[in-house]
Order: structure tokens, then C-alpha cells, then sequence
């Protein structure tokens, strides 16, 4: 599939960087004690069903626990002690460990069964609808084609035991259940709706929620009934505050943790700076629907006129480094010890002024007079912001094209996005599971993260051929 990445890359998205660390700003917490953080981006819900945003997930990893979690890179019991997979590999079978959520409520194996059927409810507007697609008439049931929620892969066949069966074997199936969506939830919430059962506040992971002002703070204590790792620390004060005023906070000493402090800080704060690996690509998303982002000539020449090396060096520092390809540095591929990127290769070249002007005279564009003027639509933030004034700084020098920074809020930003407003639109992914999956999958055709409305039908069935492949050789075979 290597030139139809290639292609897909000039197709709908402008790839831009890929983070190789997270820095944080912290001090250190007494034992026993508690600490205080500060999230710019304010959470939108607490609900696994719609987790999104960086700072849903980092809180619900504090508040949940699914069957499996990830234990320095490896698949490892979470509230599954043990599974068995049938020799069709289709069906999966979860035994549960004797756990309790935080209000002394014994954890079943309904909870996870009906946690995942809500997913599927069509009233429930979420995207994480279609990661259950891999399960059996998960789908059907979701388009109303299938009346009976009991004919769904998903059952408990027992207080602690639960059955999954897949429509085709998925290579990565227990990779997928450690995204938020496959968080259980209380079952008595999702039968009442009684808030004593909502999501965070009656949680089975390491905290639960005390106290909590929507977009100001909140203030998370220590599930006495959790019986795992917890660390040495008794609460977590969070506060969700403008990036700039949190880094305000911190250097008051008012704040332990901040995410994502500026690049220019990083000078002042080397003693309590602390990076984390992650694995993610940034990129423009281009709706390809809207004049003259449907002419790939002038797509191809927006690509060419961003020197991503300038952009990663001023914006981000050593926390990234130029995107070459849509999957990062850091994905394993089949053989052990080798890297996805490495055996693909870089699919993106080096900036080209000359030739990103002669794509876009053939495009249609032969002087400045009669070029549109674009925008770019970002999330109000300091590297977003900082990044996508660099981009159209190069688009002015390069190509002479003016363009708008628009900086919106998360949930603004997501409105547009998703309705097609924009012209382009800064955005990224941070990989949920350690497979190319997880990033391949943001651009079929049906997928709700495919902002840039893209279709392509050969693309879609490579992708649905590797899912079902358990031949992990063939299956990166298609990926490249």
C-alpha cells in the first residue's frame, strides 16, 4: 500500500510533525499527600463514551479501569484476571477479578455488557460506535437493522464471566479494549440514571471524583475500594486553566503539574522539566470539498511550500521532529525490534518553493491576483496557535497566499470541523493502541475523524482486509 499512502498523504492531509515527547512541568509530591495539576483543555465530559480530548483521557485513566490495560507496552490483566481465545480467533472469553466499584458495589460482568451495548444505542450520538464494529452485528443493531441488543456479540455468562464474539478475527482486539469507550460504567447509572452511579463520581479505578465545578476544578480522592496500583498519592486537585495562566500558577508554585509548557520556557524550567514518550502526528486537515482544496495540483503545492524542519524547530524544540509519513517513529512493525517508519520509508520530500509555484500555476493559479484567500482553524492554544501562524507565514513567502488564523475553543473547533466550515484545520492523533490501525483508520471513507471528506473505496478495502488478517507479516505487508 505504499503508493496509496503517498497518495492519501497529498489526498486529504497535510502531515506536519510527529510528537516523541510529552514535557511536563512538576515538582514532587510527599507521599501520602496530595497534588494539584492543572489541564488547559477543560473536559467537555467524564463520560468514557465520549472521551476525545488529552485531558479526558489522562482523567479517566485515573477513574476506570477496563479489562486490560497497558503495562509498559504490553497488554497485562485489568479487571480481566484472565482470557481465553477460541482457535477461530472470533471469540473471546473474559474472566473477571473480584472488584468493587468505589461505593462497595461488586463489579459484574453486566457492567461491561451493558456499557458497551449503550455504545451501540442509536440515541447515543458518539464515534466510538464504529470501534465495536468488529464485534458481531454490533453493526447491524447500531443502523436499527437488528431489533434485539441480545443477538449482539456481548454477553455475560455469568456475575464474572463475559463473552465477545468477533464477526472476523481482529489482530488487535485486546490493543482496542484499552480505548476509553470500553470503560465499564456502573450498571445501575446506565438503568436510572442516578448521578451516585455517573461516570468518575462511582469509578472502579484508583480515584474517584469528590468534588467538581464544571470548567473551573475538580478534586479527586482515592478509591478505598480499588485494589490495584495506586501510587503515593491520596488526592488530585485539577484545574482547568488557559495554558499561560497555568504555567502563572506554577512558577507561584500554586500548581505541581502543567501539560505542555512553551517551547521558549523550557530553558528556565530544565530542573523540573520532565518528558514522556508518546506517539502522534500532527497534521492539516484539507477539505478537500471546498474550491480549490478539491485540485490536488494545489494541494500538492501547500504541501511543499511548509518547511516542517523551520516549523518543528521553532514551535516544538526536541519534543518533535518533522512528519515523514503518517504512522511515527516509535510504531513496531511485524518483525520484533524493527520500526514501522524505518521500513516504510519517508513518504514526504523536503520543502520546495520553486516547485510548490509551478504545481500551483498548474492548478490554475497563475499569478497572486487570482489566488483565494485561505484559513486555518485551530484550537486557541499556545504551540496549536504558535504553528498554525508559522504555516501561513510560509504560504504568504512561498507562495504568496494570505491566509486567516482562526483560533476557536475545542468545542467550536470540533463544531466546524465536523460540519465542514473550514478551509484547513490543524489537528492531531496520538495513537490509542500500537497498531498502524489506529491512525489508517482516522481517513476511511465512513469514519467520523475524517474531517476532510475523503472517499476512497480501494483504500477502504485494504484496510478492512488487514483487520481481519491475523497473519501479522501479510497484515504490515498491506499497511506498507
Amino acid at each position: 500500500m505504499k503508493n496509496k499512502n503517498r497518495k492519501l498523504m497529498f489526498a486529504l492531509i497535510l502531515l506536519l510533525f510527529v510528537t516523541i515527547f510529552t514535557p511536563l512541568k512538576l515538582t514532587m509530591a510527599e507521599a501520602g499527600k496530595s497534588v494539584a495539576i492543572n489541564l488547559a483543555a477543560n473536559p467537555l465530559s467524564f463520560d468514557p463514551l465520549y472521551a476525545m480530548i488529552d485531558a479526558e483521557k489522562i482523567l479517566l485513566a485515573n477513574l476506570h479501569e477496563g479489562l486490560v490495560v497497558w503495562d509498559q507496552g504490553v497488554i497485562a490483566p485489568g479487571m480481566a484476571a484472565k482470557w481465553y481465545i477460541s482457535a477461530d480467533a472470533k471469540t473471546y472469553t473474559f474472566h473477571l477479578k473480584d472488584a468493587y466499584w468505589s461505593n462497595g458495589d461488586r463489579i459484574t460482568a453486566q457492567d461491561f455488557e451493558l456499557s458497551w451495548k449503550r455504545i451501540l444505542d442509536t440515541e447515543m450520538e458518539t464515534a466510538a460506535s464504529t470501534l465495536l464494529a468488529v464485534i458481531k452485528n454490533a453493526q447491524l443493531y447500531r443502523e436499527g437493522k437488528l431489533p434485539r441488543g441480545e443477538e449482539v456479540g456481548v454477553k455475560a455468562l455469568d456475575q464474572r464471566v463475559l463473552q465477545v464474539v468477533l464477526e472476523e478475527p481482529c489482530s488487535y482486539f485486546l490493543n482496542l479494549l484499552t480505548f476509553p469507550a470500553f470503560l465499564p460504567i456502573h450498571g445501575k447509572y446506565l438503568q436510572e440514571k442516578n448521578m451516585n452511579y455517573a461516570p468518575g463520581y462511582c469509578s472502579n479505578g484508583p480515584f474517584r471524583i469528590k468534588e467538581l465545578e464544571t470548567g473551573n476544578y475538580g478534586l479527586l480522592t482515592a478509591n478505598e475500594h480499588y485494589r490495584g496500583e495506586r501510587g503515593n498519592i491520596a488526592e488530585i486537585k485539577v484545574t482547568f486553566l488557559q495554558a499561560k495562566t497555568g504555567n502563572t500558577l506554577f512558577s507561584a508554585g500554586m500548581v505541581d503539574l502543567v501539560e505542555d509548557p512553551p517551547f521558549s520556557m523550557f530553558g528556565e524550567y530544565t530542573d523540573w522539566l520532565v518528558q514522556v514518550p508518546t506517539m502522534g502526528t500532527g497534521f492539516l486537515y484539507l477539505n478537500t470539498q471546498r474550491p480549490p482544496l478539491n485540485n490536488v495540483l494545489f494541494r500538492k503545492a501547500l504541501s511543499l511550500a511548509i518547511n516542517r524542519d523551520i516549523l518543528v524547530a521553532k514551535t516544538l524544540g526536541y519534543a518533535g521532529v518533522p512528519a515523514t509519513g503518517l504512522i511515527p517513529h516509535g510504531m513496531a512493525d511485524s518483525k520484533s525490534g524493527s520500526d514501522f517508519r524505518q521500513v516504510g520509508g519517508d513518504l514526504i520530500g523536503l520543502a520546495d518553493g520553486k516547485k510548490s509555484l509551478e504545481l500551483l500555476y498548474q492548478a490554475g493559479y497563475p499569478n497572486e491576483d487570482g489566488y483565494p484567500e485561505l484559513d486555518i482553524l485551530v484550537v486557541d492554544s499556545l504551540v496549536p496557535l504558535e504553528m498554525a501562524k508559522t504555516i501561513a507565514e510560509m504560504w504568504e513567502i512561498n507562495l504568496g497566499l494570505k491566509t486567516k488564523v482562526k483560533a476557536v475553543s475545542y468545542d467550536q473547533f470540533l463544531e466546524l470541523a465536523t460540519t465542514g466550515r473550514f478551509y484547513t484545520a490543524r489537528q492531531g492523533w496520538t495513537g490509542d493502541y500500537p497498531d498502524p490501525m489506529t491512525f489508517f483508520r482516522l481517513f476511511q471513507s465512513q469514519a467520523p475523524e475524517n474531517f476532510s471528506a475523503y472517499q476512497n473505496l480501494e483504500y477502504d478495502y485494504w484496510l478492512s482486509f488487514a483487520e481481519r488478517s491475523m497473519d501479522s507479516i501479510n497484515r504490515y505487508e498491506i499497511y506498507h
